[in-house]
């Protein structure tokens, strides 16, 4: 079987219960591990969202970053209650779709994952609706102030006009879930990434695991800009030193491991016409996403200061 293109083709097309009996709390997975305000946060919680940090490729300490998630969600789905903010019906199923879009896969493919690594659809839900409510609680707060003048999209394009383009070169190695089925492929997946990231041979694993179309060629990509990099690993590679290899991916039908082969910057482009609304809305777009997600950070670190956060 082999994917057609490549996957970078494809790819752009987060109630305790208590135990009687003087059972200890850490033998319970239902059992609360902190609470935030009001919100409880149990060991199961903590284990799933571990589960999808891994599943998203996601490196470091995972239980750290669990629980640093899993706190930020409680406080950002409180202060939208607080707001009287209400998911629509429907809000999530679409949320998720918008999650899978973003990625290059089907709802499907995200189920296939979610499968495979053992993690509950209300991980996956709860993960989704506490990015959905936050969004609302800043387009609330913040609209007003975010949005840039036509001034400012003015300056913004003069000085992207300016500017050299961050170039990247990556390789890909992609495992179907057709070939191998679920279970053997996460674990093929596993521990290739062990290997490449003791510094293993990429391409010649490329070459005889990947069913991409750049198999052949170890797997290597022609260099692209780095705003050209799919979402679902852009903010890997942008944390990456050449050499270095992501942890398995999510992309239609299986996984993913990307190389990070080189960084270099390209002269500017030819610049775009500051008078073409397309343009425009593009720049527009961009700078009031940028600047509601600088204020969120901030109210952000307000809500989690004046938490109350216990440990159990």
């Amino acid at each position: 079987m082999r994917f057609k293109g490549t996957i970078f083709a494809a790819m752009l097309i987060g109630a305790g219960l208590g135990l009687s009996g003087g059972a200890r709390a850490a033998d319970n997975p239902y059992a609360p591990a902190l609470t935030v305000n009001e919100g409880v946060i149990t060991n199961y919680d903590i284990e799933q969202r571990m589960r999808l940090l891994d599943a998203l490729g996601a490196t470091g300490d995972l239980r750290k970053l669990a629980i640093e998630q899993l706190t930020e969600d409680r406080v950002k789905v409180q202060a939208a209650k607080a707001m009287g903010i209400e998911l629509r019906e429907g809000a999530i199923d679409n949320g998720l779709d918008e999650f899978a879009r973003q990625r290059g896969l089907k709802p499907e493919d995200v189920t296939q994952v979610l499968d495979a690594r053992q993690i509950d659809r209300q991980t996956m839900n709860d993960f989704v609706e506490s990015g959905l409510m936050w969004r609302e609680v800043l387009v609330q707060r913040f609209r007003s102030r975010a949005s840039p003048s036509e001034e400012e999209i003015d300056q913004a394009l003069a000085l992207q006009a300016r500017q050299p383009k961050e170039m990247v070169t990556l390789a890909e190695l992609a495992i179907p879930f057709a070939e191998r089925g679920e279970p053997e492929t996460l674990a093929l997946a596993d521990r290739l990434y062990r290997q490449l990231s003791r510094g293993g041979d990429f391409g010649a694993a490329a070459r005889e695991y990947s069913r991409s179309a750049t198999a052949p060629e170890g797997g290597r990509l022609p260099a692209m800009e780095i705003d050209q990099v799919p979402p679902a690993v852009r903010n890997q590679v942008a944390l990456m030193r050449p050499g270095q290899v992501t942890r398995p991916t999510p992309v239609a039908g299986g996984l993913a491991l990307i190389k990070l082969i080189s960084v270099h910057d390209a002269p500017p482009g030819p610049p775009p016409d500051p008078k073409d609304p397309e343009v425009r809305d593009a720049v527009r777009q961009k700078l009031f996403s940028d600047r509601i997600n600088s204020f969120g950070q901030g109210f952000l670190q307000e809500l989690l200061s004046d938490a109350l956060i216990s440990r159990r």
